[in-house]
């Protein structure tokens, strides 16, 4: 058995336009953070955390959705 937590959580409807959403925004910001920022540890850093952001918002969304389905 595996627990919820580490489960896949099929997206509803509504959770996929969530989804989505978030991804468009958080593409348009690194997209951002590549064009004013010069090549340096602090980007590279930038970038890793806003794709880590959105790996934890888009799991907030899939995991909290009430009509989600967790497949075993």
């Amino acid at each position: 058995m595996i627990d919820k937590p580490y489960a896949y959580h099929k997206p509803s409807t509504r959770g996929m336009e969530a989804v989505n959403r978030l991804r468009e925004i958080f593409s348009q910001v690194e997209r951002t953070i590549n064009e004013v920022c010069p090549n340096s540890r602090h980007k590279s850093l930038a970038i890793t955390n806003n794709e880590q952001t959105a790996m934890w918002a888009i799991k907030a969304v899939v995991f909290n959705d009430p009509d989600s389905e967790v497949e075993q």
